[in-house]
Parts: structure tokens; sequence; C-alpha cells
């Protein structure tokens, strides 16, 4: 158990009898000095007599320097000298013991206060293990510094120690953990934190609000609920130290592996047949690893499209239609991402991938199975036939004018403008169904 020793601080003083009646004025102190004594109801040295210098630590306005000065004053009684000189600081001071076994935590994924982070910053710590020989003095002389840091950095040795940032976890097991960790963690936020995340997520039967939605029932702007929804995010994800963070890496990399995005049916199956019943749906749960970790593909709605679409995903979107048109009107997500790999998109990963389908018009992802989803055409999209042609290099600026098509959400297409063709430019053209009042049209990418 490490713990932290106040030497020569927690040395019982011993002042002379025949100087215990002697007036403090009589001494040269300094004015801080001389208040926190006046404070503590000390009026000559016989009433420091039997006391320790630590005791002293907890007063308003004593730091360390005061504590050096004090322990210096009963230093000079007790050896008769009352000359001011500084006494130099003693070398048997307490210095923190990190046991190896948690030397490797890093500051930045534990529970700390801004204070502790901006210590530990100062002194250029990054592990727990940094610490390892350093003093409790030399970490006083630090800016915004005291005991109640230095008691901080003991308490979180002592979590630490005691396994409680252990990363003991398997991937079958990863879901069910991270669930629990979360509902734990939940329980350690301040209410408003508590209360405005779980509105943003939609928990506990709450409905999903929104950041300008919450701030109107709270009587706050939209800013000030982000900031402190942001806040409680990154509280709960430091809550348990690296746990949490490696248990997103775990979800994550499953979903990747599987290439599958996240969604409530595929959480109840990762969590099986795990006795404990959770406050939070399955929906709200999904919401929230979203907020924790914005790498992993979580689709808490089956039907949400998020994002603009942007050239590179409308060109995915016709190569995927196409992918789906020659399978029969439908294939499986992962063979569409090795084909697609295969041919055009060499580049395109798969946390890439798995976002641009939420945002495709030409299909549609459906989840009959949770593992396995499968990529559809449109109803109304599955009488198109969908092909890419490029201009030659050799056309003039006297081409005729091509009709740009338009293609609204539901996938009706209609002639919206002309538009002049430039030479060498992409243009996806689309086969209408044989319809002899129709004109085929292009659209340009």
């Amino acid at each position: 158990m490490a713990a932290i020793a106040f030497h020569p601080f927690s040395k019982t003083i011993d002042i002379p009898a025949g100087l215990r009646r002697q007036p403090l004025e009589a001494w040269q102190t300094s004015a801080r000095l001389n208040g926190l004594l006046c404070r503590s109801g000390i009026r000559v040295l016989g009433d420091l007599h039997g006391r320790k210098v630590v005791d002293f630590a907890w007063e308003r306005n004593c730091g360390f320097k005061t504590l050096h000065e004090l322990d210096s004053l009963a230093r000079r009684a007790e050896s008769g000298a009352r000359t001011n000189g500084n006494v130099p600081l003693p070398q048997n001071v307490a210095s923190f013991a990190i046991p190896e076994s948690v030397c490797q935590l890093q500051f930045h994924e534990l529970p700390i206060t801004t204070r502790l982070a901006n210590v530990v910053r100062s002194i250029g710590a990054r592990t727990l293990g940094d610490l390892t020989g350093r003093s409790t003095f030399e970490l006083l002389q630090y800016k915004a510094c005291g005991w109640r840091t230095l008691g901080e950095i003991q308490h979180l040795i002592e979590r630490a120690i005691s396994g409680e940032f252990d990363e003991s976890h398997t991937d079958d097991s990863a879901a069910a953990e991270l669930l629990t960790l979360l509902e734990q963690g939940l329980a350690k936020l301040s209410p408003r934190e508590r209360q405005f995340l779980l509105a943003r997520i939609g928990g506990e039967d709450l409905p999903c609000l929104s950041f300008a939605e919450i701030g109107r029932q709270s009587a706050l702007t939209r800013a000030r609920v982000q900031q402190v929804v942001a806040r409680a995010v990154d509280n709960l994800r430091k809550t348990w130290g690296p746990r949490v963070p490696r248990l997103l890496e775990l979800v994550n990399r499953r979903c990747l592996s599987v290439v599958c995005p996240l969604t409530p049916a595929l959480l109840e199956q990762w969590i099986g047949d795990c006795r404990k019943r959770f406050r939070l749906s399955r929906k709200a749960q999904v919401r929230l690893i979203a907020a924790l970790d914005e790498n992993i593909p979580c689709w808490p709605e089956k039907d949400h499209r998020a994002g603009r679409i942007d050239d590179s995903t409308r060109k995915l979107d016709v190569d995927l239609a196409n992918l789906a048109r020659e399978s029969g009107g439908h294939i499986a997500v992962v063979e569409a991402y090795r084909k697609l790999t295969h041919e055009r998109h060499r580049r395109l990963t798969i946390g890439e991938y798995l976002r641009i389908l939420r945002r495709v018009r030409c299909t549609v992802v459906e989840f009959k199975d949770p593992h396995i989803p499968i990529v559809r055409l449109r109803p109304r999209s599955a009488g198109l036939r969908i092909s890419v042609c490029r201009f030659g290099a050799k056309a003039t600026s006297h081409q005729p004018q091509a009709k740009f098509v338009h293609e609204r959400f539901n996938g009706s297409p209609q002639i919206a403008s002309s538009v002049n063709v430039k030479p060498s430019e992409d243009a996806v053209v689309r086969q209408l169904p044989d319809d002899p009042g129709r004109p085929r049209a292009a659209i340009s990418s």
C-alpha cells in the first residue's frame, strides 16, 4: 500500500523548558507564518511543544514554504539559536514508490482533476511510473500543488494497486463488461451531467433530445449544454482508467473484423446470456458508445441517414448499386466491400465504407441477420441500369447539351435543367426503364 510519510514534519516538536515562555515576536518569522500561528492560538514557543509541523498542513494559506519555515523555527528553538538562518531542506524526505505493475498507466487515461493534470504536465510526467523517486516536497514547490493534490496522487496509486484499472477481459465478454462499467460510471457523474447525457442519448425511457431542446428545458444555451455533455462523456471515459478505452477498441475491432456496424440487435447478440440487467435500452447504449468513440460505426436506428452526399459517396453509391443489380438485387455488405476494394476503391477502409453506407440513396441496408447485413436495391430504383462513361479527350466545346437528371430521395428521376458537359468530364449515365416517352439523360458527377 502506497503511503506518504511526512518526514521530518511528522516529528514531535520538543521545545526546551527555558524557552517555552518566550513570545513569538522574539523570533524572526514571516508575516505568513505569524498569521498562521495566531489563527492556531500559538502565542509563545511553549504552545508548540508536543505538536507536529504536519498538524498545520491543512490550515488555510499554509503551503510548503510555510511548513518548512515552521520546521526551521522548531529546530532553531531546540538548538537555542535565534538566528533566522535558512535551514537546508533535509534529505530524508518522503518519495513516491510506484509498483512496476501500475507504472505504465497513462495520466491522460486516469480520472484526475484539472489541478493534478496541470501539475503532472508541469513536471513532465506521463505515466504513474514517472513519479517514482520524486519527493512530496519537490511536488509542493510547483504552482497549484498542495496537500490535497498529494492526497489525490496517493488515492490514485491505491486504486491502481487494488486492481481497479486492470484490463482483464476477452473479446467475447468485452461488450457486457463495457456496458457494466458505463452504467456504474453514470452513477458517479454529477446530477446535471447525468441528466443531460441521458437526455441526449435517450436513456431511461427518455426521448432523445438535441442540445437546443435540452437548453430550452434547463434555461441554458445550446453551447453550454454541449459543454456539459462533452465533460460528462470525458469523465465517463476516464472513470475506470484505461479499461473503458480498451474495451471500446475491442468493440471497434470486432465490428471492423466482420464488416458490420454496431446495431442494437447486434449488441444484444454480443451480450448473450449475461445475467446482469441494464437500465439503459439497447438503442441508448449504442448511442452512448457512439458518443464515447466516434470511430466505432454505430447505427442506433436502421433507417437513419447521416451527412451529406459528396462526390466519393455518390460514386460508391453507383458502384454499390451496380453490384447489387448484378447479384440479383442484393449482396452482403462484406462481399460488396471485397469487390469494391478489389476493383475501383482499393484505398477504401472498412470504417469509411461503413460510414458511407449510412448516406447511400440508390440502395438500402437490411439487417435480417445482425452479423450479416445485406445491401439491397431500393424498390423504385430496381429498374434502373446504372453505368459510368467518360467523354473522350478529343471532344470539343461544340458538343450538344445533355439533360441533367436529379434523383430525389425517393428514387424518382426527373429532368431538372440543362448543363454543358465539358471535355473529359466524368458523367454518370442512367438508362431509365423502357419507356418511349422518356429521354435518356446524363448526370454530371
